[in-house]
């Protein structure tokens, strides 16, 4: 026969800090990306056959402008 034992259970506050790790990672991947994004360059211009986005990237000031897109 089969012994029986009590299940496993992971204490409350391991629970709660695996939350916290997880948030924190999310938080710092999603802070690395933008960082990432802001920094690096295309490696490529533009299609010249498609539309624009219909806006563009910011300059340094942080302005975004709207572009028309031409159809």
């Amino acid at each position: 026969m089969a012994r029986h034992r009590k299940p496993h259970t992971v204490p409350a506050v391991s629970v709660r800090a695996r939350r916290q790790l997880a948030g924190c990672l999310l938080g710092a991947s999603a802070l690395t990306a933008t960082l990432v994004s802001r920094t690096v360059t295309p490696a490529a211009p533009p299609a010249p056959d498609r539309p624009s986005a219909g806006y563009s990237l910011p300059d340094r000031s942080g302005d975004v402008q709207l572009v028309r897109a031409e159809r």
